[in-house]
């Protein structure tokens, strides 16, 4: 799992990042465009080498302040690095305030060294044209960005070229992720952010920032492109220009809580849905998560829990054998879950459907089923909906990997297996489970090999909608084969004892486990 720490600047995310892989012994990536050149210690806020001693922390001090980086050599620098780590089974943290470089890290988005390096058309505008351009053509990215930085303003105009917001580009919401990653968000509001950000200057000046400056500018020219940074922009003009220290100090602070606005904005944004909490809070969910794992990292070969948390999952019916799944599949390790169910708890619930309990008598089982997988991990991505599945337009959008059926509709079955045949997802089916006793009797298997009257009722619709017996006999299912109980003339009210629904739900976990062993094989 990729743990991606967001703030906007001075909000604690780097040394919750340490804190966490000194712990931990989780691997850092940096994914701050400055932060990687050497001798700028003070003005970018880096930490220091003895507080990252026997770290590993990537993209961090190793180049020299001439170096024309971009965010093709981050992106061609540190995906190695992620996937080595992750096919060894590691966690990895993401840390840094330059979004555009975690969006090339993370999504399926290309940059070539040509296109980096390429001469752009702006290069020869004044800043003072290309902001009027900007802000002509898109003014909300002209007050996303650092609208002060010609090389952003040239890229945001770029990219407008190409057809290309950077609200597209930078959106979470637009694509999913290469690898698997939880996003968290560090949130400070305004006054306190602002107090961070002024202690943190007037640290900077108390620590020697001027010095810092002064001693670069003897061995760089000050048209460098990692001089455009906040901080060293200020300071160079002020040193040339022979201005007041304390005047360039405050104009620091100034552009540092402009700058902060904007991440603020844009955060809550396009990462609005992700989790969130102070500093302490991200530490502690980020630690816990990583420990959950223990058990099943050492049980899992790296290739099947990587596969298993980057995979969204679609889970329809909520009664005794659909709650022990969704309960199974959480703790195994799934991060999206979206969850399909129109009913209510009810006492006749209790004997049988473990999820529940007599305080959620009355409550929607959607509602209570969240409830209860978000204690077990808070970092897990729910959708839950609260109706019956009628017509193909009832079914969530969007593509899932897995599709659990766990219903005892025969029309809403159909419908889920040609939803997972229109999306290539996996697909396993509940049968009949009601009116047995012996836990020990739940079979997984094809559908071919069930003999219950859902099981019958399930294929004959199948072949009346045209999908052939072959294709129907190879559909994975959970079944008993006990036979039936006989029941009263109240039969349909019996359900099952309380074993016999948890035992399927285990199955049809343990059958999805199966299926991601044999294909990352």
């Amino acid at each position: 799992m990729i743990y991606v720490i967001l703030g906007q600047t001075a909000s604690g995310k780097t040394s919750t990042a340490i804190k966490l892989s000194r712990e931990l012994q989780l691997p850092i990536i940096s994914a701050d465009a400055y932060q990687c050149f050497k001798m700028m210690q003070i003005g970018t806020d880096k930490p220091s080498r003895e507080e990252t001693k026997g770290l590993e922390y990537y993209f961090y001090d190793e180049y020299e302040p001439d170096k024309e980086t971009s965010v093709y050599d981050f992106q061609k620098e540190c995906r190695p690095i992620i996937e080595k780590y992750l096919n060894e089974g590691k966690d990895v943290l993401v840390v840094g305030g330059t979004f555009l470089y975690i969006k090339a890290l993370l999504f399926n988005y290309v940059f070539t060294e040509e296109n980096s390096k390429e001469k752009s058309k702006y290069q020869d505008w004044s800043l003072e044209a290309m902001q009027k351009e900007l802000l002509k053509r898109s003014p909300d990215t002209f007050n996303e960005i650092d609208n002060k930085n010609p090389r952003r303003v040239i890229r945001a105009l770029e990219q407008l070229d190409e057809g290309t917001s950077r609200k597209e580009i930078l959106s979470l919401n637009n694509d999913k992720p290469l690898y698997p990653c939880t996003f968290l968000r560090i949130d400070t509001d305004k006054d306190e952010g602002n107090k961070f950000i002024d202690e943190r200057v007037e640290k900077m000046f108390k620590e020697g920032f001027v010095e810092e400056v002064k001693k670069l500018l003897k061995v760089y020219p000050d048209n460098l492109h990692s001089f455009l940074s906040i901080g060293y922009q200020e300071m160079i003009a002020g040193l040339k220009e022979h201005q007041d220290l304390d005047s360039v100090k405050e104009l620091i602070k100034v552009h540092t809580h402009q700058l902060a606005k904007k991440q603020r904005t844009f955060l809550r944004n396009q990462f609005k849905d992700v989790v969130s909490g102070d500093k302490e809070e991200i530490y502690q969910l980020i630690k816990n998560s990583v420990l959950s794992k223990e058990r099943s990292r050492l049980l899992l070969a790296p290739k099947v829990l990587n596969s298993l948390e980057n995979s969204s999952l679609l889970l329809a019916g909520l009664g005794g054998v659909g709650g022990e799944a969704l309960l199974s599949l959480t703790r195994l390790g799934f991060n999206k879950i979206a969850i399909i169910d129109d009913d209510i708890v009810s006492p006749s619930n209790l004997n049988r459907q473990a999820l529940y309990d007599y305080y959620d008598i009355g409550k929607k089982k959607a509602v209570v089923a969240c409830e209860k997988i978000k204690r077990i991990n808070p970092l897990i991505e729910v959708t839950t909906l609260d109706k019956r599945i009628v017509s193909y337009a009832s079914l969530p959008e969007g593509r899932f990997d897995f599709i659990i059926d766990c219903v005892d509709d025969v029309n809403a079955k159909c419908l889920l297996y040609e939803k997972a045949l229109k999306d290539q997802s996996y697909f396993v089916s509940a049968m009949g489970l009601g009116f047995h006793i012996d836990s020990t009797k739940v079979r997984r298997g094809k559908l071919s090999l069930a003999f219950d009257p859902l099981a019958k009722s399930f294929k004959d619709e199948l072949k009346k909608r045209g999908h052939l017996d072959k294709d129907i006999a190879k559909i994975d299912i959970v079944y008993a084969c006990d036979g039936r109980i006989k029941g009263k003339s109240n039969s349909k009210t019996i359900g099952s004892l309380a074993t016999v629904p948890s035992s399927g739900g285990l199955a049809i976990a343990s059958q999805v486990v199966d299926f991601l062993i044999e294909r990352n094989k």
